[in-house]
C-alpha cells in the first residue's frame, strides 16, 4: 500500500464514521467513550478539509473506548458505528505504516 492509498482509506473511513455517527443512540455515548467522544465525533462531522482529518480521526479512535462488539446488544446502528471504528483504526495504521521511514 502506498501513500496515496491509504490516504484514501482514511478518507473512506471517516465518511463510514460520519454516516454511522448520526444513527448511534444517544444514550450510549457516555458508555463507549471517554467525555472527548461526542465533541470529537461532532469535530469530525462539521470537517471537510482533508488535511485536518486525520488529526480529528485519531481523536475519535482515541474517545472510543469499548469493545466494538459490546455494541451488538444495542442494535445494528451502534454496531455499524463500532465496525467503522475498527476500520478507521486499520486506516490510520495503514497511514502510520507508510509515512515511517525504511
Amino acid at each position: 500500500m502506498n501513500h496515496q492509498e491509504a490516504r484514501e482509506e482514511l478518507a473512506e473511513a471517516v465518511a463510514d464514521i460520519k454516516h454511522t455517527a448520526l444513527r448511534v443512540d444517544g444514550r450510549l455515548w457516555p458508555d463507549i467513550g471517554t467525555p472527548d467522544l461526542t465533541l470529537a465525533v461532532e469535530d469530525l462531522l462539521r470537517s471537510t478539509a482533508p488535511d485536518e482529518q486525520e488529526g480529528m480521526a485519531r481523536r475519535v479512535s482515541e474517545a472510543f473506548v469499548v469493545h466494538p462488539g459490546q455494541l451488538y446488544a444495542h442494535g445494528i446502528d451502534n454496531l455499524s458505528f463500532g465496525t467503522a471504528i475498527l476500520s478507521l483504526r486499520l486506516a490510520l495504521a495503514h497511514l502510520d505504516a507508510v509515512q515511517r521511514p525504511e
